[in-house]
């Protein structure tokens, strides 16, 4: 595959704000939104959008409502990275709604009914209806569209996608996404031995999108064996992490190699598994500050909870406001 090539106009770096909205339904259901914003360019302001995953439930979907809300109409990049009940509804609808023909898809290598398919139909349910959907609107809708892409990864930058941030001035930037999981040939080794997946979390897509060398990392549900195949520095140079798998034991490996650069985490909740885990919870805290979409023991008041991070960056100054709507709060330790 060759590398994808793009490049995002924009007025002036400085005039850049880049806002993440980790979005977390109460006790199960999670996305992601990545806007970048031009605030020279009035109210139709969003140059790039970026959607992780979806969620809904009883008529609400909070991901559609804030793309409206922000005049966003049509999305570069969606990644659905895993299919697991809390990641899908919606996904098909997302892309539908949202397709425009320079939008690049991801999905994970293997979907369900590649690989146990008892074992996915039973934790995924619904996932073979969402992702014919897909296939089916790409097919018969939008023949032709060469921008799907099954993503595997390698624990470094080899799968990666260059984005110039060029300014009206001829001064340009460098934004990059690189995938770190699944690693590839963990995903291999299920095939050869007989399609030996322990569960849907093995496939999850996770990532990183690098602005300038500020390093965002979306951890989807990546834990055990494919995170610690992440290479160290780049766990290190993390400075933003949505925490993979809900602040799980799993993801361990990714909190005790985070480096000194480490700013923020944000991290939803599955509830009936029980997680978040409090000792992970703590030691993101513990580095950095932490952020949640609900906090146990709580009484929730809403349907759901949304962290909201906009980031600009100003030369060597990079200033960051936080807002948290709903059940959304800071985690603080104990």
């Amino acid at each position: 595959m060759n590398p994808y090539k793009g490049q995002i106009r924009l007025s002036s770096f400085e005039n850049l704000i880049v806002s993440i909205y980790v979005i977390g339904y109460k006790n199960i259901g999670e996305s992601v939104i990545v806007l970048f914003h031009d605030e020279a360019k009035g109210e139709e302001d969003v140059v790039f959008s970026v959607v992780v995953d979806s969620y809904k439930k009883e008529g609400l979907f909070v991901t559609k409502k804030i793309l409206d809300d922000n005049h966003v109409k049509g999305l570069d990049m969606v990644f659905w990275t895993h299919p697991h009940k809390d990641h899908t509804p919606g996904v098909d609808e997302i892309v539908r709604e949202y397709f425009k023909p320079e939008m690049l898809y991801f999905k994970p290598k293997f979907y369900f009914g590649n690989l146990c398919e008892d074992l996915l139909k039973n934790e995924s349910q619904f996932t073979a209806e969402v992702n014919s959907s897909i296939d089916t609107f790409f097919e018969k809708e939008k023949k032709g569209y060469n921008g799907q892409r099954t993503i595997t990864g390698e624990g470094d930058v080899t799968n990666h996608y260059p984005i110039k941030l060029l300014e009206d001035s001829g001064e340009s930037k460098d934004l990059v996404f690189y995938f770190l999981t699944p690693i590839g040939g963990l995903i291999d080794c299920y095939s050869l031995k007989g399609n030996m997946l322990n569960r849907p979390n093995d496939l999850s897509i996770s990532f990183v999108m690098s602005i300038d060398g500020y390093d965002f990392y979306f951890g989807g549900d990546a834990e055990c064996d494919h995170c610690k195949g992440i290479e160290q520095n780049i766990i290190g140079d993390m400075r933003w992490i949505k925490v993979p798998h809900h602040c799980s034991n799993g993801g361990k490996y990714i909190c005790d190699n985070i480096g000194p650069k480490f700013d923020f985490a944000a991290s939803t909740v599955y509830a009936s598994s029980d997680l978040p885990v409090e000792d992970i919870q703590k030691a993101y805290a513990g580095q950095g500050r932490l952020f949640m979409t609900q906090l146990k023991n709580e009484d929730l008041k809403y349907e759901y909870g949304v962290i909201r991070f906009d980031y600009k960056f100003n030369g060597e100054d990079t200033m960051v406001s936080i807002k948290t709507y709903g059940n959304a709060q800071e985690y603080f330790s104990t």
